[in-house]
């Protein structure tokens, strides 16, 4: 992961995650997947995910904190997400540039 002390706009816990499942989902299990995206997504509560899922409300915290526990080991190995996230700033940067020449 990048280094918060150069990274200017450090993201949000949240933006985080979804920024992890938006990169390493598809190495999630389907029930994984669907749990994060649920979750982060679409703003289901452990309660409601429990209630999907037919499970216990700490069952569905599980799967969730899980999950996403796989997220970041991937991205700790990887670096597949901190590279997208350098990217954006290098593309938002040259827009900025630009944007007098238009």
């Amino acid at each position: 992961m990048t280094d918060p002390s150069t990274d200017p706009q450090p993201l949000s816990s949240r933006v985080l995650q979804e920024r992890l499942l938006d990169v390493y989902g598809a190495v999630l299990t389907e029930h994984q997947r669907d749990a994060c995206r649920l979750h982060l997504h679409e703003d289901w509560s452990f309660t409601e995910l429990a209630e999907h899922f037919a499970c216990t409300r700490s069952g569905a915290h599980d799967l969730v904190r899980r999950a996403l526990a796989q997220l970041e080991h991937f991205e700790e190995r990887l670096g597949h997400a901190a590279e997208l996230a350098r990217r954006d700033r290098v593309e938002a940067d040259l827009r900025a540039r630009l944007a007098p020449c238009w």
